[in-house]
């Protein structure tokens, strides 16, 4: 079936192409009025103890810190699962979270190994308002604090893990994605499906009369 006997088939089968242009245009509504959400992100740093022998705790990186971190994480999260995503910088808005939260340890390894390289959890926030996300974020980092606070309970002061997260202050950001790369997929989707029933029906249809596929469409 050539390009010109599928235009002549969709023209035979205008219905088809009718559903598709009332599901395009019920869907291109839809997408037009899709809020954005707003979003927000930490990174909680697990630090050791300053001392003589780590002066800069910040560039201090240990096995233990990093397990320390995932304790906390799995604390929290309870019996929350998240998807492994290929790159570890995917936010969950991107996931299509856009009422929620997470916190993580990133895992940079690949398809077929796990690689935790560094003692931060990644809080990530999502939400209606910036008042929530704010809101929302403040109580996960006091709850890694106190999951950290619980696990360390009998350690003196002076040996304690502690934290810091950056930025300190939370940055709040308004997601809105393209509605015109919405519409334009809304529009190639709607006239792919249209092509691919018209042709379904087309060789039914030859089918059906005993006839090669093509051939009677060839004919006209």
């Amino acid at each position: 079936m050539t390009i010109w006997d599928l235009l002549q088939a969709c023209v035979r089968r205008w219905y088809v192409v009718l559903v598709a242009g009332a599901v395009g245009l019920g869907a291109s509504y839809a997408a037009m009025g899709v809020t954005g959400v707003y979003w927000s992100h930490a990174e909680v740093t697990f630090l050791v103890p300053t001392s003589a022998i780590n002066p800069n705790v910040l560039k201090t990186t240990t096995s233990d810190l990093i397990i320390t971190a995932g304790v906390v994480a799995k604390r929290v999260n309870g019996n929350i699962t998240w998807n492994q995503m290929a790159d570890p910088a995917a936010t969950i808005v991107g996931q299509g979270v856009r009422d929620g939260w997470s916190v993580q340890l990133p895992d940079h390894g690949g398809q077929w190994s796990t690689v935790y390289s560094r003692q931060v959890l990644e809080v990530q926030v999502s939400g209606p308002t910036a008042e929530i996300v704010r809101e929302r974020q403040r109580e996960l980092l006091e709850r890694i604090d106190a999951e950290l606070a619980e696990l360390q309970q009998g350690v003196y002061d002076s040996d304690k893990i502690t934290t810091a997260v950056v930025p300190a202050r939370a940055a709040v950001y308004y997601i809105h994605g393209s509605t015109v790369r919405a519409l334009a997929m809304i529009w190639l989707l709607c006239g792919a499906g249209a092509v691919a029933v018209v042709h379904a029906t087309e060789i039914r249809a030859l089918r059906r009369a005993g006839l090669p596929g093509g051939a009677a469409v060839s004919d006209g």
